[in-house]
Parts: structure tokens; C-alpha cells; sequence
């Protein structure tokens, strides 16, 4: 008896979008997703809304979030190499113990995000807005950026006066 061929589900991750050239197209709007463990390799989720979604414990290699919308969505434990996150809008998202390796977030707004415990090596930070983040343990380049913040905290002057010297 013949065996029966197989047909094979459509793979969303291998389809090329409009603007994205050989660079696979992964959906433009993921809501209430889990991509746990997942690995993405040369895709672009650029101009995306992302929201209620995890990936933790992901690898990205070669992925751009480029003005994404992120909102409420972990990447906790993710290993990112040669990502981007330029121009993106991250909100409530954890980085938690994530591994950064040439990462762009070049002009990002970052609101309510923790990179506790996070890794970042080789990335930009260029003209981003960083507000009401946990930073605790975050290490950029060897330097642990909590510990140099809390220094330079503790080192300013107290007093916005200016210092006045007597004549005399």
C-alpha cells in the first residue's frame, strides 16, 4: 500500500513581505501570542504591533523590531544577536537576564522596562529616552550601570545654590 504524501501547514516565518526584500515578513500585529524558546534567523517584524506577548528564553539572530509598537511583553532569559529596536515604542517589557550582542535601540522610547540582570555588549543607545526602568544589575560593556548611576547620585552636590565666594 502507497504511503500517503504529507501536505505541510504554510510557514508564515518564510514569507516575504512588501517592504522587507528577501528578509522574511513575520506578521504585522501579534496579540496574545507565546513564542517561548523560539529561534528567529533574518526576519523583520518592523512597524509591528506587538502586545500581550512572550518570548522568553528566544534567540534572534539578525531581527529587526524597527519602529515597532511593543507593549506588555517579556523577553525574559532572550538571546538577541544583531537586532534592532531603532525608532521602536517598548512599554511594560522585561529584558530580564537577557543576553544583547550588536543590538540597536537607537531613538527608541523605553517606558516601564526592566533590564534586571541583563548583559548588553556592542549596543546603541543612541538618542533613546529611557523612563521608569529597572536597571538593577544591568551591565553594559563589563560597567554595572546601577552602581555607576548610584555613585554619580551620591557624589553630586547637594545643594542647587550656587557656590558663592566672599570678596575681599
Amino acid at each position: 500500500m502507497k504511503k500517503k504524501a504529507r501536505s505541510k501547514p504554510g510557514d508564515p516565518g518564510k514569507t516575504t513581505g512588501p517592504k522587507s526584500g528577501n528578509t522574511p515578513t513575520l506578521p504585522m500585529r501579534v496579540s496574545n501570542a507565546s513564542f517561548e524558546k523560539i529561534e528567529l534567523d533574518d526576519v523583520t517584524m518592523a512597524d509591528a504591533k506587538v502586545h500581550d506577548t512572550t518570548f522568553e528564553g528566544a534567540s534572534f539572530d539578525d531581527v529587526s523590531f524597527s519602529r515597532a509598537s511593543i507593549h506588555n511583553a517579556s523577553f525574559e532569559d532572550a538571546k538577541l544577536d544583531d537586532a534592532s529596536f531603532a525608532r521602536a515604542a517598548v512599554k511594560n517589557v522585561s529584558f530580564e537576564s537577557g543576553s544583547f550582542d550588536d543590538v540597536t535601540f537607537a531613538k527608541a522610547k523605553i517606558r516601564n522596562v526592566s533590564f534586571e540582570g541583563a548583559s548588553l555588549d556592542d549596543v546603541s543607545l543612541a538618542g533613546v529616552t529611557i523612563t521608569n526602568c529597572s536597571i538593577e544589575g544591568l551591565t553594559i560593556d563589563g560597567v554595572r550601570i546601577d552602581l555607576l548611576l548610584q555613585h554619580k547620585r551620591s557624589s553630586a552636590p547637594q545643594s542647587d545654590a550656587p557656590d558663592r565666594k566672599s570678596e575681599g
